[in-house]
């Protein structure tokens, strides 16, 4: 990631895309979403992101790490019958 002092607030896609290392299509989704879309403003023709709301954003997007062996635990149980 580069140097946040360096770098202006508001990112057009094209410098989002390098800050942030995912496509510009993969950008658009997410500012188009129906449900928790990206914040972004339009300013002409140009999709603008505070970098600042970008960060946030993606903070709330962090995986939740799943205990895969209690799910198999409980799907065994219950094709066994053994709840």
């Amino acid at each position: 990631m580069t140097n946040q002092t360096s770098q202006p607030e508001w990112l057009d896609l094209k410098a989002l895309q390098r800050y942030a290392c995912v496509s510009e299509r993969t950008l658009r989704e997410w500012v188009h979403r129906p449900v928790n879309p990206l914040p972004a403003a339009r300013v002409g023709t140009k999709i603008l992101v505070r970098r600042s709301s970008f960060d946030h954003w993606l903070e709330n997007h962090r995986l939740k790490t799943i205990d895969v062996g209690c799910i198999v635990d409980e799907l065994v149980a219950g094709v066994t019958g053994t709840n």
